[in-house]
């Protein structure tokens, strides 16, 4: 495989080696006959041979740069097949330059011999047609019948002012003419500048089957032939003869350049060919009616009737086409526009569902938390929380009091009440420690019939008689269902640290040895650690 690989490479580097020979010849050559040509070196009869002996050498080179192209590696199949068509093109060019040599050979001075024959005519038409189908055929990539619609109306406007054109540079002054011309303008301009439309077109959509400097050199050539007929328009006498030869060599040796350029360009990058992003709109049908109305406002000042009758209708048509893509435009905006009002009014739906959503989710992250940290049965902090603030409190300045609350006899109220009368004294409890204490204190459950409150005295509070308080709140019997009431009493334990090295737990336990020394000591009452 790898010497079959070599072995092609070779080849293809072998014909590449010739093209170039063969390319360098004709263009030296090409440019040396333009160069006599439009000197007037050489004598008319001559210089109508030396010209159309030229151009088929020249078709020569086209026809095999485009074999050669055709050839190259990781071209996708349409550009491979375009550049077969070329060359098949370039070929049918080149049978019409044969019969034009002869043609010129056997009486120079003869009309025809300089501006091409009708078997010239035909080849040129035959080729050119066989290109613009080619062009139009290649894939363009279009996403909906309404892209397909907008390129063809813009083919359409494009193809009006080329017949206006053809018409102008090719007709004479006469009216009787117009139909009599119709098929030269159909066979020359009208062709050639559709290609220039159609390769601009590829160009802009970003699908051509050729590079940009191609595209661009090639109609170039284009334009320039198209001067070359304007130029034979009003005959061929004296000086003109010689330059329209010169300019007719010329815009066939670009078409050859431009096949050059793309082939190198293909040769280091075949990915140039690429699918490119395609503009969003087209320049080139308004263009094509500024023509026609250029057109138009010329043979107005010019007082040329046949012309004025040729360019208004041309104008009118142009006028039209370019009246219905802009219409088709606007249907398309509206319904954009709808398609936008309709995307918006969802999205403002699906705003205020998010919206909600994350209200809902806020919502409930705030109550997982509070159940996370609060007693479910009291709405007091939890011991996880209380151990939270209790050690922040510790690493701020200032004293920190902590006391632990144990109910006294709370076992015999729910073995006489039952335990939702239980749950209704511990409720019930746990409003009166908050209305002893401060709003910034906290006051939570441990679990059971124990309680703890973190305080953050000031230095003339009085922990013994917060504490005196509480038992007395707390002894106030509370009524339960069933028409009695309950009673229950508090043992307090207080522990305080006073510098920022304190430890919750050590102050914790502190306070419980607190507390149970004042369950050891008959309950209801309270302890300080410190007294303890």
């Amino acid at each position: 495989m790898a010497q079959v690989n070599a072995v092609s490479e070779q080849d293809g580097q072998g014909r590449r080696a010739v093209s170039d020979r063969l390319l360098a010849t004709l263009l030296a050559g090409s440019g040396a006959v333009v160069v006599l040509l439009a000197t007037g070196v050489v004598g008319s009869r001559a210089g109508v041979v030396i010209a159309w002996i030229a151009v088929a050498a020249i078709h020569v080179g086209l026809a095999w740069v485009a074999r050669s192209t055709a050839g190259l590696p990781g071209l996708r199949a349409p550009a491979r097949r375009f550049w077969r068509v070329v060359a098949v093109a370039g070929a049918i060019y080149l049978a019409g330059d044969l019969a034009q040599v002869v043609i010129a050979a056997r009486d120079p001075a003869a009309g025809p011999a300089a501006t091409g024959g009708a078997v010239q005519t035909v080849t040129l038409s035959a080729g050119s047609a066989l290109l613009m189908l080619t062009l139009l055929t290649v894939p363009l990539g279009f996403g909906s019948r309404r892209e397909r619609a907008r390129f063809w109306m813009d083919t359409a406007t494009v193809m009006v002012a080329a017949a206006v054109v053809g018409w102008y540079l090719v007709v004479p002054d006469r009216p009787a003419a117009l139909l009599d011309m119709a098929a030269p303008v159909l066979a020359g301009p009208v062709i050639l500048m559709l290609c220039v439309f159609v390769v601009a077109k590829l160009v802009l959509s970003g699908t051509a089957p050729f590079t940009r400097a191609c595209g661009l050199i090639a109609a170039g050539g284009a334009v320039l032939k198209s001067g070359a007929d304007a130029m034979s328009r009003d005959g061929l006498a004296g000086n003109r003869l010689h330059w329209y030869l010169a300019c007719t060599v010329a815009a066939h040796a670009l078409l050859a350049i431009a096949l050059r350029v793309n082939q190198l360009q293909l040769a280091g990058r075949p990915a140039a060919l690429e699918p490119r992003r395609a503009k969003p709109y087209s320049l080139l049908p308004y263009g094509a009616i500024a023509v026609t109305y250029l057109l138009l406002t010329v043979a107005v000042v010019r007082d040329r009737p046949a012309t004025v009758t040729i360019a208004l209708g041309g104008a009118a048509v142009s006028t039209l086409l370019v009246v219905l893509r802009q219409l088709a435009a606007f249907r398309d905006n509206a319904r954009l526009l709808g398609e936008l009002d309709t995307k918006v009014r969802e999205l403002h739906v699906t705003q205020e569902g998010l919206r909600a959503s994350l209200a809902e989710r806020d919502a409930l992250a705030a109550r997982l938390r509070h159940h996370a940290f609060h007693d479910g049965l009291t709405g007091l902090a939890n011991r996880t929380l209380y151990a939270e603030r209790l050690d922040a409190a510790l690493t701020t300045p200032g004293p920190v009091a902590a006391m632990l609350i144990d109910l006294d006899d709370f076992k015999q109220v729910n073995d006489r009440w039952g335990h939702a009368a239980g749950d209704t004294l511990l409720r019930e409890v746990a409003r009166r420690l908050q209305t002893c204490v401060r709003a910034t204190d906290t006051v939570a459950r441990l679990g059971g019939d124990e309680f703890a409150i973190l305080l953050r005295p000031e230095p003339d509070d009085d922990l013994r008689e917060v504490a005196a308080r509480i038992v007395r709140e707390v002894e106030v019997p509370v009524p339960v269902d069933g028409g009695g009431s309950a009673r229950v009493g508090a043992s307090i334990g207080i522990a305080t640290a006073t510098d920022l090295t304190g430890d919750g737990d050590a102050l914790l336990r502190e306070a419980d040895h607190a507390m149970y020394a004042v369950k050891r000591g008959g309950k209801g009452s309270y302890a300080l650690a410190a007294d303890s």
